[in-house]
């Protein structure tokens, strides 16, 4: 059972991660203060020090919580009993509608332009979100050629193509301030149909 503690601060950090996504997007990442971030969430910066270190920790943790729904998304996409190229036009229909929401593309924005300014941060963001993403996707085709399902290639090349399909549209938005047209469902679903042919699925 949880420790009444635990809970609390489990509660108090969601805020103060709320709270630091909204004010990064609305005021910019470097124009956020702290300070700014524990007046909308409440608490103190102590509590927030102690929780994720400095600013730089903070985007981390915000860009966790996307991490966490693109591995949830997988999971459940695996778990639907949908045949491997009905998985895929949903797991793209579904990946496109995610990464190009505003926030994320927003987001997106301030993680390319903080990841110049640091490198070991933008290697973290690398290794948590897109790498993580891709170790979820190779296992998935890794449980559906277990079953007997032929794919043209190892596990972890076509996750990384796969993924990389829909990246792609993510910078395109992010570094065109949305001056670059969204691609539309058929569009998607001809990108996931190119997709599956090369992995021998057609």
């Amino acid at each position: 059972m949880e420790q009444p503690e635990a809970g609390r601060l489990e509660k108090r950090r969601k805020a103060i991660v709320d709270a630091a996504r909204a004010l990064f997007i609305e005021k910019g990442f470097e124009r956020t203060a702290l300070s700014d971030v524990v007046e909308r969430s409440g608490g103190s910066l102590a509590t927030l020090y102690k929780l994720f270190g400095n600013k730089a920790g903070l985007l981390e943790a915000v860009v966790q919580e996307r991490v966490r729904s693109g591995a949830s998304l997988i999971a459940e996409i695996a778990a639907s009993g949908l045949q491997p190229v009905a998985a895929l036009h949903r797991l793209g229909e579904e990946l496109q509608r995610r990464i190009l929401d505003p926030e994320n593309v927003a987001i997106s924005r301030i993680v390319m332009a903080h990841s110049l300014q640091d490198a070991k941060f933008a290697s973290n963001f690398c290794r948590q979100t897109l790498h993580r993403s891709e170790q979820h996707l190779s296992i998935l085709f890794d449980d559906w050629r277990g079953n007997g399902v032929p794919l043209s290639d190892k596990s972890d090349v076509l996750a990384s193509v796969f993924l990389g399909m829909f990246v792609y549209d993510l910078h395109a938005q992010a570094l065109s301030g949305d001056t670059v047209a969204r691609p539309d469902e058929g569009r998607i679903q001809e990108k996931v149909a190119f997709f599956c042919r090369g992995a021998g699925l057609a």
